[in-house]
């Protein structure tokens, strides 16, 4: 119990964030825990990990973390929905509007914080804080200290700080540690353990584990010091080193899951029976975290994971790529293609990786992660996107929708230079069409190259198809390039059309905005004013404020708005779309 630390962390009423900053196993989460459970105040709690280093993931989890506290409106979560991962700046407003009007004084508990590293993230992180309400507290954890303006916090008095000294446990604090964890020792025996150790807890727990059976062999104590190696000796030497082989090779192997259960082991080991050796390895008390009252998913504790894959690369380096594939097998299995792909990965399996992403690209883009899709990219590298011709048409798309158009043009030729034939992963008709509308979109080639392009979009593209609305679209800019309105004025319709009765409601508001924009020039007021509002109100009931396609929509209703002398209206529109710019590119 760290009773003072605790009592230190309640009494802090001037400040609006906690930093507990330390290495890996000095009980920053178990220090959260325990204050939870003392103070008043309720807690909304965020566990962090390396997937949701993406804004659109990382807003989501705080909002519903947030709102299982006290409501804080559907409108938070209208906009999370809506966004494309482009500006996260209406999410941020609306949530700390949420987080301001707050009637109960709360606590926002950020753990691990240090596995988030996109600034973008950051910042969100620095803005949520300054919304945080007096008598809350955001209260952060993680092993070095974030870059989200702690030095600014501490200038103005409102950071309590937590570190290293204030978490390390003196010869008392360790002497009932290792009495709670079952040891019983003097307390110069524990007082030889807490120097050992540096009052690491961690070390203090593993060197309680290596008592249990020290004191039923004749082996000598193992003494510890602070640093990893050495924790890696013991695991090594005295808890790995006095199970069965089998059961070792249970723990190495099946540390490359992040969270276990039986049939996912066993899908993994090609064995039966994973179940009930988990059950055995909790009781050992083996640093398995139950992540359910059901026992059914666990997890390693991370520092024990980590000592399990390094032994797992030293003894059995050869079997860690089959390992991830059979991992990768299971989650495809289970309709988990993220998992997958991230199984899949690490197998070095590239090309299966990179039908992974294709294959969960456009549910990624649907729910805004581009942020996930960038870094995917990234990790598969250039090499694998340059000689896979849907890896490199979705690369040129998420480069061309990002406002990146000299990356689009590199991928987009890349994809010329490769056999496009057969179906397509990324949802269209086939990688030709696919291939057509990124060119189109990017008008690769002038007008009359780009209507080409779109004519065989719209050919390939079935009447149920989720891309003919698009398709059409395309066509319609093309057409009107060419200074055809009126024939670009039927193809809009029809895309609005198709886009409504199929879904495709980007490609919808777009060509009702277009429809608008060529009844302005064609001095029809009424029609002008007409698709201008069924535009916008397209937009608002497929929350697609900020989308990168609103742009247009906001055109045209700005030009509405000023004809009709309405100055007010027009800056509202024109400064929406002045929020859009730094990522229009060529079609919009």
């Amino acid at each position: 119990r760290r009773t003072g630390l605790v009592e230190h962390l309640r009494a802090s009423h001037s400040a609006s964030v906690v930093a507990i900053t330390a290495p890996a196993g000095y009980g920053k989460t178990t220090l959260l825990a325990e204050w939870a459970e003392r103070d008043p105040r309720p807690f909304a709690w965020v566990s962090l990990d390396e997937a949701d280093d993406d804004p659109v993931v990382f807003l989501g989890h705080v909002a519903v973390a947030l709102d299982r506290v006290e409501g804080i409106g559907r409108q938070v979560f209208e906009a999370i929905a809506s966004s494309t991962g482009a500006t996260q700046g209406r999410i941020l407003s609306r949530l700390g509007s949420a987080l301001s009007a707050r009637t109960q004084p709360f606590v926002l508990v950020l753990d691990d914080l240090d596995r988030l590293s996109e600034p973008v993230v950051m910042d969100a992180v620095a803005t949520i804080a300054g919304y945080v309400p007096e008598g809350s507290l955001m209260a952060l954890a993680a092993r070095a200290v974030p870059n989200i303006g702690l030095p600014r916090l501490r200038a103005d008095g409102r950071l309590v700080e937590v570190g290293v000294d204030d978490l390390v446990l003196g010869p008392t604090e360790a002497q009932r540690l290792l009495r709670a964890a079952g040891v019983r020792t003097t307390r110069s025996e524990a007082m030889e353990l807490a120097d050992a150790t540096e009052g690491w807890p961690v070390g203090l727990y593993l060197a309680a584990l290596s008592l249990q059976e020290q004191r039923r062999s004749t082996l000598p104590p193992i003494r510890f010091d602070g640093h990893d190696r050495f924790v890696v000796d013991y695991v090594r030497s005295e808890v790995l080193g006095r199970l069965s082989r089998e059961r070792q090779r249970f723990l190495t192997r099946t540390s490359i899951l992040d969270h276990l259960n039986g049939p996912l082991c066993d899908a993994v080991l090609g064995r039966s029976g994973s179940a009930r050796t988990l059950e055995s390895i909790e009781r050992q008390n083996l640093l398995l975290v139950p992540l359910d009252r059901q026992r059914e998913w666990y997890r390693y504790n991370n520092l024990f994971r980590d000592v399990l894959r390094a032994e797992l690369a030293r003894r059995e380096p050869e079997v860690i790529p089959e390992l991830h594939g059979k991992a990768a097998d299971r989650f495809e299995e289970l309709g988990r293609l993220e998992d997958a792909l991230v199984h899949a990965h690490a197998s070095g399996d590239e090309d299966r990786a990179a039908e992974l992403l294709q294959r969960v690209g456009l549910a990624f883009y649907r729910v805004g992660r581009i942020a996930t899709l960038r870094r995917w990219l990234d990790l598969l590298g250039e090499d694998v996107i340059a000689r896979n011709g849907g890896l490199a048409l979705m690369a040129a798309w998420i480069a061309a929708l990002g406002g990146d158009p000299v990356a689009a043009d590199r991928w987009a030729s890349a994809a010329d230079r490769l056999p496009l034939t057969g179906p397509s992963l990324l949802g269209s008709a086939s990688l030709r069409s696919s291939a057509a509308m990124v060119h189109a979109t990017m008008s690769r080639g002038g007008a009359d190259a780009m209507h080409r392009a779109a004519q065989l979009a719209v050919r390939e593209e079935s009447e149920s198809s989720q891309f003919r609305a698009s398709a059409l679209t395309y066509l319609g800019l093309a057409t009107l390039i060419r200074g055809e309105d009126e024939a670009a004025d039927v193809l809009f319709a029809e895309a609005s059309e198709v886009g409504l009765r199929i879904g495709g409601m980007t490609a919808a508001s777009l060509a009702l905005a277009e429809r608008s924009l060529i009844a302005t020039s064609q001095g029809d007021r009424g029609a002008a004013d007409e698709y201008a509002q069924r535009a916008r109100a397209v937009v608002h009931d497929a929350h697609l404020h900020e989308h990168i396609t609103t742009g247009p929509v906001h055109a045209a209703s700005a030009l509405v708005a000023l004809r009709a002398g309405d100055q007010e209206q027009a800056r509202v529109e024109l400064s929406a779309a002045q929020r859009l710019r730094p990522i229009l590119t060529w079609g919009f």
